[in-house]
């Protein structure tokens, strides 16, 4: 007998083993907003229904990831999508009371430490917001020392989120909420070296995830145009059609500047560049400019309405442009300054940072 009850719950130990551990997401809402809705994923690319639920006392979702991962949540015939961290777990979602469009979450570590997160990261964007609605006004009462005025502020308020998110990050890199910070916030404006470190101090047990994959894929980009690496080379068309290639402005120092006519950024800090060109190329400093434009004719009235000089090359691809594929560039302006050896000296740098390193260079 005894051996009959030992084999009885050895068998239900296996049973209870062999279940998959799943998700269990209750989203709560007063009314029917909608008869469906689903969860998305990012899929080559794009965002795709991976679970669905029909109205009941809200939506429920029951299934199972193999890791934790940020999902989103959508109404059918809806555009908004609502950030969700899933992970296998009760997860119970409900309308913030007092700020329509909000949610709070319980059941969930993650979704908790993004709540936290988002607390502030919500005023930066607000702010943000309000400060363009300012803009906008200003440059219809064409009104330039406001728009200067908030372009600052802008800036200003930009560095605070920055440093903000840097800070949380940092603090949160044993879970998959810093790893997403870095990655859709900070990656861009970081160097090889910092990356790098960032990278060193994340935990093992929490380096199995599409976010930490994408950040050593994109360190491995950086390694490649790294101060005191060779140039990558690349050979594009200018205006007129001629290929030119990087390799024939070797003998110079040269800036690999990435824009685009698009580029707000980008066009403010021309007319800088080219104050620094008309200074420094009587001295043999090159520019190569590298357009992230699709439209040939944009492309070209940008070069004219700011009066570039310099030689100017694009394969008319915008963010699949070949040389910023090679040189891993993800945000524009972007900038690579190139020894007359072929060497990169500086990257990313503002034009204040160009005109101290080439009075260092020619002084």
């Amino acid at each position: 007998m005894k051996k009959i009850i030992v084999i009885i719950a050895a068998l239900a130990l296996m049973t209870a083993c062999s279940e998959k551990e799943g998700y269990d997401v209750h989203i709560k809402t007063v009314e029917k907003e909608a008869d469906w809705a689903y969860l998305l994923n990012v899929q080559n690319n794009q965002l795709v229904p991976f679970d669905s639920a029909q109205w009941k006392d809200g939506y429920q979702f029951t299934g199972s990831v193999e890791r934790p991962e940020l999902v989103f949540f959508n109404l059918k015939g809806t555009n908004k999508r609502e950030p969700l961290f899933l992970e296998n777990t009760s997860i119970t979602v409900t309308p913030a009371e007092g700020n329509p469009g909000s949610f709070n979450y319980e059941g969930s570590k993650l979704n908790d430490i993004f709540e936290q997160y988002n607390d502030s990261a919500n005023y930066y964007s607000q702010e943000n917001q309000r400060l363009y609605s300012e803009y906008q006004k200003a440059r219809q009462d064409a009104n330039k020392t406001r728009e200067d005025s908030i372009r600052g502020l802008v800036e200003g308020l930009y560095d605070k989120e920055q440093a903000y998110s840097e800070s949380f990050a940092l603090e949160n890199l044993d879970n998959l909420v810093g790893l997403y910070i870095v990655r859709r916030k900070l990656v861009y404006s970081m160097d090889y070296e910092k990356l790098k470190d960032v990278l060193g101090k994340v935990p093992e047990d929490n380096q199995n995830n599409a976010y930490y994959e994408y950040l050593e894929k994109h360190l491995a980009k950086l390694e490649k145009t790294r101060i005191g690496k060779e140039a990558p080379t690349f050979t594009m068309k200018d205006t007129a059609g001629n290929e030119v290639a990087l390799k024939d402005f070797r003998g110079n120092y040269t800036l690999v500047d990435f824009w685009a006519a698009w580029c707000g950024p980008c066009r403010r800090a021309n007319p800088h560049v080219v104050e620094i060109y008309e200074e420094y190329h009587p001295k043999g400093f090159q520019v190569l400019g590298v357009s992230f434009d699709q439209s040939r004719e944009a492309w070209i009235k940008a070069i004219h309405e700011d009066n570039l000089p310099w030689t100017q090359v694009s394969d008319l691809k915008g963010w699949k442009n070949e040389a910023g594929q090679l040189y891993g560039v993800n945000s524009i302006p972007h900038t690579v300054l190139i020894d007359p050896e072929g060497k990169i000296v500086a990257n990313r740098f503002s034009h204040e940072e160009l005109r101290e390193k080439l009075e260092e260079i020619y002084q």
